[in-house]
């Protein structure tokens, strides 16, 4: 075997720009299946994590979306009331968001407000999306001229850091922020900031809208079950289905068809960087076997069987494949490891993790190996066929 693996690396040393060439094709391939599939894991385990920080007993209930990012007609505070009596309801936080202009020491931005009952801002968000208090407090009851505020907010939104006790003027009025969250790594929390709703909304004039509802079930009972007559006491209010109520089971089913669309679109990148690879490889070995006939005629002059020349030439692919896999599980590795230092500047730390596991590496070269043989099939059959006398004669 020594002696075949030999002869196959001095073929290839001699087709230096050649192998190289088809080196870079399997190379490609094995990048893009290493780094897609480690990062595809990744965003797997962040959205799984996600789901549990937000939550089995919490439920989202917001107006149905329409052609072009519209909603249909929107939810109301009576709308949360009627929420609160529903059997197996602990309690329902209303939200209303809007843009609005944020000014700070001279300086005027605009920016995402929140407004929600300050009293139930630790019940509604504690423990969900990441939030957790940098400095300061949560909001809590008779909090009016209060905000919390995201930590994008605090950190560079403005050109000054904004910090617990400065003031920030809301249409014309000033909030004092007693609390900052720590980053959550989603920008839309970052950036946001949290008040009293019904401050938020007396200043658009909007005196019963709300964005979307927030509802916590009760221990003991059944999320769906309670989903499912959340839907019906609103359908019944509101004369039609013009909302959504999204369970925990139905936000995983969301997350695993996002996932699966991530899947289909790296795996059609890397099977196309791989079929290129795989035909690089089976055009140097068509190249090799032409080039080298009179070769072939000397071994088989001197005994070699077909078999012999078979190995011989199934080994040399082989050999492309599995330098080009290990190139390639080299390169996506790196850039693993450049995409989890990206994500923790961008994201946060530990928000998104990618890895390449000694599974993914071993599968990898065994794979690249596969492919090699395999395109290497026709022409080493190719090469075992010829006839010694024709090839002698070149």
């Amino acid at each position: 075997m020594s002696d075949y693996l030999s002869l196959a690396v001095k073929s290839l040393s001699h087709q230096k720009a050649r192998t190289a060439l088809t080196l870079l094709g399997i190379i490609i391939g094995i990048t893009a299946v290493v780094a897609m599939v480690s990062i595809g894991s990744g965003m797997r385990a962040a959205l799984v994590e996600e789901l549990k920080v937000l939550g089995t007993d919490k439920i989202i209930i917001q107006p149905q979306y329409i052609h072009g990012g519209a909603t249909t007609k929107g939810l109301t505070e009576r709308d949360a009331r009627a929420l609160e009596d529903i059997p197996g309801v602990g309690f329902v936080s209303p939200l209303y968001s809007v843009t609005s202009n944020i000014e700070f020491k001279g300086e005027e931005k605009t920016g995402s407000l929140w407004g929600l009952p300050p009293e139930k801002a630790e019940r509604t968000f504690a423990g969900t999306s990441g939030y957790r208090l940098y400095q300061g407090r949560w909001l809590r009851q008779g909090d009016r001229g209060k905000v919390a505020i995201g930590y994008g907010i605090h950190d560079d939104f403005f050109e000054r850091k904004v910090m617990v006790g400065n003031t920030l003027r809301i249409r014309g009025k000033d909030f004092e922020v007693v609390g900052i969250f720590r980053k959550t790594g989603d920008r839309d929390n970052d950036y946001a900031i949290y008040a009293d709703i019904d401050q938020v909304r007396e200043l658009y004039g909007k005196k019963e809208a709300v964005t979307l509802i927030v509802a916590r079930v009760k221990e003991g009972f059944d999320v769906e079950q309670v989903g499912k007559r959340i839907e019906d006491v609103l359908e019944k209010r509101r004369k039609e289905k013009d909302f959504t109520v999204l369970t925990p089971a139905q936000l995983a089913e969301r997350v695993g068809q996002i996932y699966k669309i991530i899947q289909i679109v790296f795996g059609g990148i890397a099977a196309i960087s791989l079929l290129v690879g795989a035909l690089g490889i089976a055009n140097t070995m068509v190249m090799n076997v032409l080039e080298r006939t009179r070769e072939v005629g000397i071994m088989k002059a001197v005994g070699a069987t077909n078999g012999h020349v078979m190995r011989l030439f199934l080994l040399e692919s082989g050999v492309i494949g599995i330098v080009g896999g290990g190139i390639g599980v080299l390169i996506g590795f790196m850039i693993s490891k450049i995409m989890n230092y990206a994500s923790a500047r961008v994201l946060g730390e530990g928000v998104l993790t990618t890895q390449v596991t000694p599974q993914l590496a071993l599968f990898a070269l065994a794979f690249s190996f596969m492919i090699g043989v395999i395109s290497g099939l026709y022409p080493a059959y190719r090469a075992s066929k010829m006839d010694p006398v024709i090839a002698l004669r070149g």
